[in-house]
């Protein structure tokens, strides 16, 4: 367990805790304060999140005994703060993949030519498709995600079509392939 982690477990046992009735005001200003500990927004958007989970469970344990005391209700008021809270911070949030997983300029183009490729064959073979043009073309625009997250995200793309019977098997291990070729190393990292 990270330290961030081991902060958000810490602060949800005292974010309901208290004596006085918890307000919106209330709540959210204790998460506001909290939050002034970290730096980084993705510690932030972490603590969040786990902050998010356990006052969800609390309210669950504490439902199944519970005789209509109004506890429920001001976990509630906090969740609201939490993903108000998320809201605000993912407004301004960019992720930034590490320097060694960033795609370089030539890369970026190459991986796009291959994609126009692979939608100009499938246009000959007809499966011209809405959604087959929509998947390859927001791949497009997912670069900056950063080598690894962009061939999951590739990954997710390819198994979804061969779900919902869009492409075949053999058709999508061969966009994978194409489009792998050249990110051996990447493609390790998600297998």
């Amino acid at each position: 367990m990270n330290i961030v982690e081991t902060e958000a477990n810490q602060f949800s046992k005292r974010l309901f805790r208290g004596g006085k009735t918890n307000t919106l005001e209330n709540l959210k200003s204790k998460i506001t304060m909290k939050l002034y500990d970290f730096n980084r927004d993705r510690d932030k958007l972490d603590f969040l999140k786990i902050l998010r989970v356990n006052s969800i469970a609390d309210k669950e344990k504490h439902m199944k005994t519970c005789s209509g005391c109004g506890y429920d209700k001001e976990i509630d008021i906090g969740i609201f703060a939490i993903d108000q809270e998320i809201d605000d911070i993912n407004r301004f949030y960019t992720f930034e993949p590490k320097s060694d997983d960033e795609f370089s300029v030539e890369q970026e183009s190459e991986l796009h030519n291959k994609l126009n490729n692979i939608l100009e064959k499938l246009e000959k073979q007809g499966f011209g498709q809405q959604i087959i043009f929509e998947e390859i073309e927001d791949l497009k625009n997912h670069f900056n995600l950063g080598k690894k997250n962009w061939f999951q995200l590739l990954k997710g793309k390819v198994v979804d079509l061969t779900l919902k019977k869009v492409l075949d098997k053999t058709i999508v291990q061969e966009i994978y392939n194409q489009l792998s070729d050249g990110f051996e190393q990447v493609v390790k990292m998600i297998e």
